[in-house]
């Protein structure tokens, strides 16, 4: 397919092909990311700017996999462009994860015939949004050596989909499996359930709801406490004697411990004697993602970075930079959720003699709109809002905690109508609607309906422009999007002779986001000095 760079859905870069001659076409690759480059550094210098962060981009995996029996136990390109496919072949991986509160195996994704191996020695992170694609025509001849090759392994926290198919063909899922087909007629091999473990949840937490609702205080009480109870005598219980109710809650309670130990990822993360952390080439890649966006002229609006994600590789990244971000918490040793805090900026005194300030460069607000694995539902003195912020989570200490604050989406509604969800949508509604806005979306694949629906309205600002970093195709959200032929929606992304296409969270973010030298801001310089020229003449 080659690069692209879609405005409405025409591909600008063909256009300058076009226009290029025969020796300049040879080195069509560099022009074109030049091109896309060129262009991103004038959306920083947009007034209103804002990105969204999705799943592609906490996802990190390296090495390739292993070779056994002529198939492939394939790398990212299986999580991000062929796991419906695999799915539909009826291929599972093994069965993974390990019961509650204890640390699941490493992850494996499900077989697949070998396809296209560019470089079997680069670590990416995968990009969302392609999950029915197949991975590639190219095949990869299979010779005696090729038994043994290391398996891919996952460093960041795997995409909805992978995930969901690890929860869901575990050993100690398989009589809630059951139970939940034959009665409640829930069938997580169904299309809407296979890989969004998020659309499971919710459809349980509304029947949840039902039963909660037709149960005395005193019986609902007397239910809770016997599942928690279930849960400390692990193994040694009895699924079946537990009551629907129970079995629901039971279910949801393992299915949201599951995802907050993945997005925690404590494994990968910790150190050991003063050495980096497994999972530090991700660390690196956000630190490098928000270091550039520093470079940013430090006269405009400090900028909005919005993410689906319950991770904290954001938080990880912008302390180790020494960057101040507000993300809608305030305090000292406890910190609680006031959103009034995103009306405030963090300032410096100009003039000691005069009331002059300057909101610092190094500062950015940080919306995490689905929740976060370290903020949990706890009563505060004079508190109004009792959501907290835990400094340290871990697997251990939140494992017990009766509400986490990670967000099941897109079916229940009722939840992004509370605090702290209702307050942080408003927030991203409020962005979206201001004029010349442009939102810039990396690794979302347009999954999750209430922020599509918000992102939707903002058409109704003809000064509003959208950039999907993705790659459309004629079932996901993307491609739809290509077809509206809307000039205000740019598409950037595509493959090229690199292992990693250009629309990976890690690819984008070394080669299109500009890195300003001294040369540049030079460059730069110059050009705003000769613009104040033309002012004054």
């Amino acid at each position: 397919m080659g690069l692209f760079f879609y405005k409405g859905n025409e591909n600008i870069l063909e256009t300058k092909k076009k226009n290029r001659d025969s020796k300049d076409n040879e080195k069509e690759g560099e022009f074109d990311i030049e091109k896309i480059q060129e262009t991103f550094l004038k959306v920083l210098d947009n007034k209103n700017l804002s990105f969204l962060l999705g799943s592609g981009c906490s996802s990190y995996m390296t090495k390739i996999a292993s070779i056994e029996n002529e198939k492939l136990v394939i790398d990212r390109s299986v999580e991000s462009n062929s796991i419906d496919a695999e799915v539909k072949n009826g291929s599972k991986p093994d069965d993974r994860a390990g019961p509650l509160g204890t640390a699941p195996s490493q992850t494996e994704v499900p077989e697949a015939p070998i396809n296209d191996i560019k470089d079997a020695s680069v670590a990416s992170s995968i990009g969302v949004g392609e999950i029915s694609e197949t991975v590639s025509n190219q095949s990869v001849p299979i010779t005696d050596d090729d038994s043994t090759v290391n398996k891919p392994e996952q460093l960041g926290i795997p995409i909805m989909a992978p995930m969901a198919i690890e929860f869901y063909n575990s050993e100690d899922f398989k009589e809630k499996k059951e139970w939940l087909k034959s009665h409640l007629k829930i069938d997580v091999e169904s299309e809407v359930f296979k890989t969004n473990l998020e659309v499971f949840l919710s459809t349980l937490h509304s029947l949840s709801f039902y039963h909660s609702n037709i149960l005395l205080d005193e019986d609902k009480d007397k239910a809770m406490n016997n599942v928690r109870s279930c849960f400390k005598e692990y193994p040694l219980y009895n699924f079946w004697a537990l009551t629907d109710f129970e079995k629901i809650e039971f279910i949801i309670l393992e299915a949201r411990n599951f995802i907050l130990q993945k997005c925690l990822n404590e494994n990968n993360s910790k150190t050991d004697k003063g050495q980096k952390s497994l999972d530090d080439p991700l660390i690196e890649l956000y630190k490098l993602f928000y270091r550039k966006l520093l470079a940013r002229n430090s006269t405009l609006p400090r900028l909005n970075i919005f993410t689906t994600n319950y991770d904290l590789y954001s938080e990880r990244a912008m302390d180790l930079l020494g960057i101040h971000y507000v993300n809608g918490f305030t305090g000292g040793i406890s910190k609680f959720f006031n959103p009034a805090i995103f009306n405030y900026a963090l300032a410096e005194k100009m003039d000691l003699s005069q009331s002059k300030w300057s909101v610092i460069d190094n500062f950015f607000y940080l919306y995490k709109i689905h929740g976060s694995v370290n903020w949990i539902e706890e009563e505060g003195d004079t508190k109004l809002f009792k959501v907290k912020e835990i400094q340290d989570p871990t697997f251990e200490l939140l494992k017990d905690k009766e509400n986490i604050m990670i967000h099941p989406t897109p079916l229940k509604y009722n939840a992004s109508l509370g605090s702290p969800y209702s307050d942080l949508f408003r927030e991203f509604q409020k962005k979206l609607m201001q004029n010349n806005n442009i939102l810039v979306t990396l690794g979302y694949s347009f999954s999750d309906e209430h922020i599509n629906n918000l992102i939707f309205q903002a058409f109704t600002i003809p000064s509003f422009r959208l950039i999907v970093v993705g790659k459309p195709n004629d079932n996901n959200a993307i491609g739809k999007l290509l077809k509206l032929n809307d000039p205000r929606i740019w598409i950037i992304g595509g493959e090229d002779k690199s292992s990693t296409p250009l629309h990976y969270f890690e690819r984008f973010v070394n080669e299109v986001m500009p890195d300003l030298t001294a040369e540049d801001l030079d460059r730069k310089m110059e050009t705003t000095l000769n613009n104040l020229k033309d002012l004054l003449k």
